[in-house]
C-alpha cells in the first residue's frame, strides 16, 4: 500500500485494512490552470456523504462521480507509458432542495458549460482514497481513519455529451513524450512571452479594458483600451476576462486596431460569451523576432539565433 499522506496515528490506516471491514470513498481535487470566477481549486467528494479532512471538505452533494454503471478506470504499467484514470461525471440538473436549476458551476458557469469553455484545460488533478471504519449517520461528513493519494496527472481529455462528461487524466509521464532536444537553433525565440527564459512579468505589462461592443459571431471585440508597452500591440497576446459570464477564461488575439474605441479580432470566440460593460485584462504579443523583442528591451534574455543562414543559403 503506498504511504497515507494522512491518518489519524501512525499505522492506522493498515491496521484498518487489516480488519478486512472498512469503507472508502475516492476524493477528486482539481487545481486550475486560472481562476474561473474566482475559483481555482475544485473539490468532489464519490462517496455518499462528505469527506472532512484537516479542515478541507469534500462534498458528496454536487457533481456525481464514479456512477454505479460507469466506474472510474484506471491503467497503470511499469516503465515510461503513460498511465491515465478515466472518470465519469454527470452535474445535477436541479436541486433537489432548492429546486434551482443546473446547480453544479465552475464560477458563474454551470458545469458542463465551462468544461465546454476550457474551464479544465490544462487542469491538474489529484485523485484520493479515503478509508474509514463506516460511514457516518446522514448529514455528518466522514472523518478517514487515513487517506492515500492513488493518482496524480493533468485533464488530458473532455468528451461533453448533454447531461454528462468523460475526464481522461494522463499522468506526468506525458510530458516525457516532448520533442528533444528542446531547444533548437532557429532564428526566432524560443521563448513564450513572460515564461521564464522571456524573464519579463507579465505583470509589468497587464492593461485594464472594458468591453464596448462585440460582433454578432463573438470574434470581434470593441473596448476602451489604452495602446500596450513592450510591442505596442495586442496582436499576438491574449485578453482575459474579469467580470461577466466568460470570467477567468482567456482568449488569444488575432490582430489588433488601435483607436477610440480599439478593435480586438480574436482567434476563437468566447464560449460564455462577453457582453457591453464586462471588464477583462489584455497583454501585448510578441511575434518572437529580435526586432520585437527590441521594443521590450529585453534582447539580452532573446532566445533565437537570427544570424544563422536558412538551410537552402548556398555558401
Amino acid at each position: 500500500m503506498k504511504t497515507p499522506w494522512y491518518e489519524t496515528a501512525p499505522g492506522a490506516t493498515a491496521a484498518l485494512l487489516a480488519t478486512r471491514l472498512f469503507v472508502d470513498c475516492d476524493l477528486y481535487t482539481f487545481n486550475l490552470a486560472g481562476a474561473i470566477g474566482g475559483v481555482s481549486v475544485l473539490r468532489y467528494g464519490a462517496g455518499p456523504v462528505d469527506v472532512s479532512v484537516l479542515g478541507t471538505v469534500w462534498p458528496a452533494a454536487t457533481v456525481t462521480f464514479d456512477q454505479d454503471k460507469a466506474k472510474a478506470v484506471a491503467h497503470w504499467k511499469t516503465g515510461l507509458d503513460t498511465d491515465t484514470w478515466q472518470v465519469v461525471v454527470a452535474p445535477r440538473n436541479v436541486d433537489p432542495r432548492t429546486g434551482a436549476a443546473d446547480p453544479d458551476a465552475i464560477g458563474t458557469a454551470p458545469f458542463l458549460a465551462a468544461l465546454r469553455a476550457g474551464a479544465l484545460d490544462g487542469a491538474e488533478v489529484q485523485v484520493d482514497r479515503a478509508f474509514a471504519a463506516s460511514f457516518p449517520a446522514p448529514g455528518n461528513a466522514m472523518a478517514p481513519t487515513g487517506v492515500v493519494t492513488i493518482f496524480y496527472g493533468r485533464v488530458a481529455e473532455i468528451d461533453l455529451g448533454r447531461s454528462q462528461a468523460v475526464i481522461t487524466v494522463a499522468s506526468h509521464l506525458k510530458l516525457l513524450a516532448g520533442q528533444m532536444p528542446r531547444r533548437l537553433y532557429q532564428a526566432s525565440c524560443i521563448h513564450t512571452l513572460f515564461d521564464a527564459g522571456c524573464t519579463l512579468k507579465a505583470a509589468d505589462f497587464a492593461v485594464a479594458g472594458s468591453v464596448v461592443a462585440v460582433s454578432a459571431d463573438g470574434s470581434t471585440v470593441t473596448a476602451t483600451l489604452a495602446a500596450p508597452a513592450g510591442s505596442g500591440s495586442y496582436a499576438l497576446g491574449r485578453m482575459a476576462m474579469t467580470s461577466g459570464a466568460s470570467d477567468g477564461f482567456a482568449r488569444s488575439i488575432r490582430a489588433y486596431a488601435n483607436g477610440t474605441p480599439a478593435t480586438l479580432n480574436l482567434i476563437a470566440p468566447f464560449a460564455l460569451g462577453i457582453a457591453p460593460g464586462d471588464s477583462f485584462t489584455a497583454w501585448p504579443g510578441c511575434d518572437k523576432t529580435i526586432a520585437t523583442c527590441g521594443k521590450f528591451a529585453n534582447q539580452v534574455n532573446f532566445g533565437g539565433e537570427p544570424n544563422i543562414p536558412a538551410p537552402e543559403v548556398a555558401f
